[in-house]
């Protein structure tokens, strides 16, 4: 039978003990193994005071009980390990190995979900854990997630990480068309699933291989843009508007146009942003939600002439969805009602039935300008009347883009503008 012995084998006087496996084999010749363990003590103690049956002080008792705690745990991992290894006689490295997995145990291998359902859940999860996931990120994944649950529902199939594959391409095609989301809603979230599959395969899990292929994809198609020209700003802002809470989305959304900032940005602004330079230059100084920059906007003169209409305050801040919907109607009143291609939200939901929030799609046609506004619009707009007149890099850092090519889809001069512009600066060069 194996028995486990601990010694003090150095000529410190303080030192780690020395543990000893001993057993014989079948024909009765013993052998051993032997390791250090970071049980440390010193020789006076581990060979005479721990043997003291009288007399110990309190920290000497507790000493003795500490260490005796730490020798039974051991022994009892050793003998454990020995049982379930059954090591030979002559594997001279076997209890050292064991004391390294005892004192530096391996993590336990995570065990993630195979079904691309429940793997979004853990995918969200470890992305929070390491800091890698914005709000915004989570509401995107959750609403692709409920999608796929809906498409299983109808499909009467649960989808596998390794079944992402040409045939789920066309379940998610057929389901995405029969509920009349746009192609490029389509293009989104299948770009979504991909990317946590290709997430899953470096957690070490099968995927399919069709995630390898160029063309394992849905292509988008292009969108129609819209910004609002000069003469159109100059409409809105001479419009007289009945109501005071249409005057406050006006102010909101010309200040927009003047700052090229998100919505969620602008909306924040304060009185107390603004500060002033040693030269007496005015800046609105924040920090952009969805980049984290430190902005110092330069405040123009046409957002003072708002602020001087409230003593200095900017208008009061309302929902997104307030002023989405107060500036369609600010843009009618002004008479921008030319008619445009774009994407309007509808609801399809059956005459008579109530509509749930998946009822409601942005669908493409022609419609009066104003019935496209939203609170993009602005920042569009900002970007599209600037360019050419402002250096890019200037617009860049106003708009918080990180590269041109981001920063030129905002940009929707008619290729006749650009090719205007192009010829401008070639007679410049002369």
């Amino acid at each position: 039978m194996a028995r486990v012995y601990f010694l003090f084998r150095s000529q410190k006087e303080k030192a780690a003990l020395k543990v000893r496996l001993q057993d014989k084999n079948d024909k009765g010749v013993f052998f051993q193994f032997e390791g250090s363990t970071q049980i440390h003590t010193s020789n006076q103690f581990w060979n005479i005071t721990r043997k003291k049956q009288r007399g110990l002080s309190g920290i000497e008792k507790n000493e003795i009980k500490s260490i005796n705690k730490s020798i039974e745990t051991l022994e009892d991992f050793i003998l454990k390990q020995y049982e379930k290894d059954n090591p030979k006689s002559g594997n001279k490295n076997w209890l050292k190995l064991t004391l390294k997995d005892y004192y530096t145990p391996k993590e336990k291998e995570k065990l993630y979900p195979i079904f691309l359902v429940d793997f979004i859940d853990s995918y969200l999860a470890d992305k929070k854990a390491l800091n890698e996931l914005k709000e915004s990120q989570r509401k995107r994944i959750t609403t692709t997630k409920n999608k796929l649950i809906r498409l299983e529902n109808e499909t009467h199939k649960r989808y596998k990480l390794k079944d992402i594959n040409e045939d789920f391409k066309a379940d998610y095609i057929t389901f995405s068309e029969q509920k009349k989301y746009s192609i490029n809603t389509q293009n989104k979230e299948f770009e979504r699933i991909k990317t946590i599959c290709r997430y899953a395969q470096r957690k070490g899990l099968e995927v399919s291989k069709s995630l390898m292929e160029s063309n394992f994809k849905i292509n988008k198609e292009k969108s129609p843009k819209i910004y609002l020209e000069s003469t159109e700003i100059e409409k809105i802002q001479k419009v007289d508007l009945k109501f005071d809470y249409l005057e406050n989305a006006r102010d909101w959304l010309l200040i927009s146009i003047y700052s090229g900032q998100r919505i969620s940005d602008f909306m924040r602004f304060t009185s107390k942003m603004i500060h002033n330079d040693e030269n007496n230059r005015s800046f609105i100084i924040f920090k952009q939600i969805k980049t984290q920059h430190d902005m110092y906007l330069p405040l123009r003169a046409e957002i003072i002439d708002i602020l001087n209409k409230r003593n200095g305050e900017f208008p009061r801040s309302i929902s997104d969805q307030k002023y989405n919907d107060y500036i369609k109607l600010v843009c009618k009143e002004a008479g921008i009602n030319t008619l445009c291609k774009g994407k309007k939200r509808i609801c399809i939901a059956e005459e008579g039935k109530k509509p749930t929030k998946f009822d409601y799609r942005d669908v493409l046609g022609e419609f009066e300008k104003w019935e496209l506004i939203s609170s993009h619009i602005g920042r569009r707009t900002f970007a599209t009347i600037n360019y050419g007149n402002i250096p890019t890099p200037d617009l860049m850092y106003f708009t918080g883009h990180t590269t041109e090519k981001e920063f030129l889809n905002y940009i929707v001069r008619p290729d006749y503008d650009k090719a205007k512009r192009a010829f401008d600066s070639f007679n410049k060069l002369k």
